[in-house]
């Protein structure tokens, strides 16, 4: 995907480890798979909203049941398309088991934002948070786990270093500090450890008349050498199906 990407922290990391892409996430609340192949997430707690989407965003499984150690690589790009940064929002959350229990003690939240007030984000302009995992910025809140408020990765790592990651995401929740109520923002490109999502939609043929004037190049699940191929193939599928209902 062709972007403008600006690197947040200063320095372009190089990740010395294969990824890899379209790796399964799930959406929560108000976020949305776009067709630009990006995720939108969206709070709005305006009286306007119908309904009410105060929140929304993406997780990833990646991790679970690792320890917090073991983290290599968290990163995404990201677009602020409404507003600006702001309420704690947009950030990653890492849900932790400090006590081998499977049950959640806490959650570390990595703020997005430019530090240290992590508001004044550049509208409508895709950045690059780097990957956070050994950064010196001190965007990690880790009050739930009794840390401070203003960590960095080593505080978190001496803190909760051996706990275990029960769930990475990516949250929305910050209208409540916009003086309309509404904060709306894209991810994409965003890396857990070795896997990278690039939230690309899955587009499959469903019907032949989808094939004809180049409607065979859109697809990428699977992909098409020409229209005749993209036609045997939406014929294979429907002989399959009919043979299964029969």
């Amino acid at each position: 995907m062709k972007k403008f990407i600006a690197i947040l922290t200063g320095v372009v990391l190089v990740f010395a480890f294969a990824l890899t892409a379209k790796a399964a996430s799930t959406l929560f609340g108000s976020a949305t798979n776009e067709a630009g192949g990006w995720v939108q997430a969206v709070s709005d707690t305006s009286v306007a909203a119908t309904p009410l989407d105060d929140y929304g965003g993406v997780s990833f499984d990646d991790a679970n049941g690792t320890t917090f150690a073991s983290l290599t690589a968290l990163s995404t790009d990201f677009n602020i398309t409404d507003d600006d940064c702001g309420g704690g929002s947009p950030r990653f959350y890492i849900r932790m088991d400090t006590n081998n229990d499977t049950v959640s003690d806490g959650n570390i939240f990595v703020y997005m934002g430019p530090i240290p007030s992590f508001t004044g984000c550049t509208p409508n302009t895709w950045v690059n948070t780097g990957n956070l995992v050994g950064s010196t910025d001190a965007r990690f809140d880790l009050t739930q786990l009794g840390g401070p408020f203003y960590g960095t990765y080593a505080n978190a790592l001496s803190l909760v270093g051996t706990g275990t990651i029960l769930r990475i995401g990516i949250v929305v929740d910050g209208s409540w500090v916009m003086s309309d109520l509404e904060q709306t923002v894209l991810f994409d490109n965003t890396v857990v450890n070795g896997t990278s999502y690039d939230f690309t939609p899955l587009l499959t043929p469903t019907n032949k008349d989808e094939c004809k004037n180049d409607g065979w190049m859109t697809f990428n699940n699977p992909t098409f050498k020409n229209q005749g191929d993209c036609v045997s193939y939406v014929q294979s599928n429907e002989n399959a199906v009919g043979n299964k209902t029969k």
